[in-house]
């Protein structure tokens, strides 16, 4: 089961990144910071998983609702991929 919550926090300043060499076990793969969603925002939740671990989606594809002390977005995929893993 997806935990319907995650809390993380904003790493807007940091490239995307392939970690392969340190999560070794899984295949190729990037890591997606949490965007962020306005210029003051500084940490989100996670308050609903759209997909699930191992779900193949395509770009523009609902990932998951990002929750601020504002507002709740949708968090859009920019391309096609799968969500591999859902690390809290």
């Amino acid at each position: 089961a997806v935990p319907t919550s995650s809390r993380m926090e904003i790493a807007s300043r940091r490239p995307y990144s392939s970690t392969a060499s340190v999560l070794s076990s899984y295949p190729p793969h990037t890591l997606f910071p949490m965007p962020a969603l306005s210029p003051t925002m500084e940490t989100g939740t996670i308050s609903k998983w759209n997909k699930s671990e191992g779900e193949e989606f395509s770009a523009g594809d609902i990932l998951c609702e990002i929750e601020t002390d504002k507002a709740t977005v949708d968090f859009e995929a920019q391309d096609d991929g799968v969500l591999a893993k859902i690390l809290r």
